[in-house]
């Protein structure tokens, strides 16, 4: 690529390896600028821990979010980390946005949940579209999932006909325009074991799912389904299809992370930024241990952060 990008990346959990990855990119040769948001004392005390004596490479740079802010607690850092990296986006400093791990429970209060970036970020663009979320995997496959971060019970109660309809067209639309994929397929699950079986466990794909699969044909959007999600990503419907859209999160994040789980990304869909996140937690224990941290999903997070953004 020609093109030079900037991406913005959030640190995430300063007690978790959000931080070591940072680090650890100092290492590596980057072919775009990034811009690191988050505390810049806490990073250079991360690559003392791993061994790593200068913070030296001429495409990173560090935006220490205590110099712009007064900063009481890793809550407020961690979302000011984010806030930040957000805002160079909107405001056009930055192409993507790039999140590293965040502790749910931490950053959440008694009068407020914090249920994950992909609901955070949406709160930034009022009016727009509640986001996907999708992974990616190798040869840029994409998995979708209907819901995203609920319980079992509210998931399957989002199962409904005009909602399908409603977030696969914005998913029909966000492949195209945002993935540059011009015809793109989607592959649709069932909600229940192999797909209802005729109704046999559970009528959602009849009453629901169908339904809405016959509404968007009619629009020609090329769609197919519903299939048992246990079968979905065998290698022939990875080859036919650019996505399969699961129902909700569980469903398609057991699959996927058996195949893609030290390669996968997080990528958020129907916002008017690209946002991609690795696709592991903060694994505190792996703090300062630098023969046991990958960093291959924060590395095809910047990759992909990077190609989408120039399509």
């Amino acid at each position: 690529m020609n093109q030079i990008t900037t991406l913005a990346v959030s640190a995430g959990d300063p007690d978790g390896i959000g931080y070591d990855l940072c680090a650890l990119l100092y290492e590596k040769q980057l072919n775009c600028q990034i811009v690191i948001y988050g505390d810049q004392e806490i990073l250079l005390s991360r690559a003392k821990l791993l061994g790593i004596k200068k913070l030296q490479n001429e495409k990173i740079a560090i935006y220490d979010v205590k110099k712009s802010k007064k900063i009481k607690n890793n809550r407020e850092l961690v979302l000011e980390s984010i806030n930040s990296a957000a805002m160079s986006c909107i405001q056009k400093k930055s192409s993507a946005l790039v999140t590293l791990p965040v502790n749910k429970k931490k950053l959440s209060t008694p009068k407020k949940l914090f249920t994950g970036h992909t609901e955070y970020i949406a709160k930034f663009f009022k009016g727009n579209n509640k986001p996907i979320m999708t992974f990616v995997g190798k040869n840029n496959f994409i998995v979708a999932t209907h819901t995203t971060h609920m319980g079992l019970l509210s998931a399957i109660k989002k199962v409904k006909k005009n909602n399908l309809i409603k977030k696969l067209k914005l998913l029909h639309s966000s492949l195209i325009n945002q993935l540059n994929i011009k015809n793109p397929k989607i592959l649709v699950t069932g909600l229940n074991p192999h797909a209802g079986e005729n109704n046999m466990f559970g009528n959602e794909e009849s009453k629901f799912i169908i339904p809405a699969i016959n509404e968007l044909k009619k629009l020609n959007i090329l769609v197919d389904g519903p299939i048992p999600a246990d079968t979905a990503l065998f290698k022939d419907n990875m080859n036919k299809y650019d996505c399969i859209y699961y129902m909700y999160h569980d469903q398609a994040l057991c699959a996927f992370k058996a195949l893609f789980f030290d390669t996968g990304v997080n990528l958020t869909l129907g916002l008017p930024i690209i946002r991609t996140s690795v696709d592991h937690g903060t694994a505190e224990e792996l703090v300062g241990k630098k023969d046991k941290i990958s960093i291959k999903s924060f590395l095809n997070a910047l990759n992909i952060a990077q190609k989408f953004s120039q399509e």
